[in-house]
């Protein structure tokens, strides 16, 4: 017999193996690394949220001495809240001990430092240091509520900049 005779075919390879679709290892592999991005999204978004807290908090209570002070105008207790405030405010974005230990120029000193530039002058500084601790201001002290609630609202935003750049 005659091989021409025979109509067998040549030798023909298999199709070659496609990409698409990928292998199960490939596909455990893709969901793992979208479950890594998520989780590693929510916890960064957690821990900037949880870092200016302190910062938010703050800036929700100088909005009420704003609000309060602009319904009663009362110069004493404003002086005495933004005393306090400031305490609470650089014990929250601070170390609390050396925070709530200050006094006089060191606390002036401190309020500056954490700010990282000098916000309080020397007069409104002695407002905010003295005030609290006296039945009424001392004479001559002309109390403006206004320009004392702009200098915290500066402080805080300066602060808590700064803290988050640490």
């Amino acid at each position: 017999m005659n091989p021409d005779d025979l109509l067998l075919r040549d030798i023909h390879l298999p199709e070659p193996v496609s990409w698409w679709p990928p292998a199960v290892g490939w596909w455990l592999v893709a969901m793992a690394v979208i479950v890594s991005v998520v989780a590693l999204t929510i916890w960064w978004r957690r821990r900037i949220a949880l870092r200016s807290a302190p910062a938010t908090l703050a800036r929700a209570d100088l909005l009420r001495l704003r609000t309060t002070w602009a319904q009663t105008q009362d110069a004493e207790w404003l002086v005495g809240e933004v005393s306090t405030w400031l305490r609470r405010v650089s014990m929250s974005l601070a170390s609390r001990q050396h925070a709530a230990s200050l006094t006089g120029n060191h606390w002036q000193n401190y309020l500056n430092e954490l700010a990282g530039e000098q916000i309080f002058d020397a007069a409104d500084a002695a407002l905010i240091i003295a005030t609290p601790y006296r039945a009424r201001p001392p004479a001559g002290a002309d109390v403006n509520g206004e320009h004392l609630l702009t200098l915290c609202q500066r402080w805080l935003d300066a602060a808590a900049r700064r803290e988050d750049a640490r």
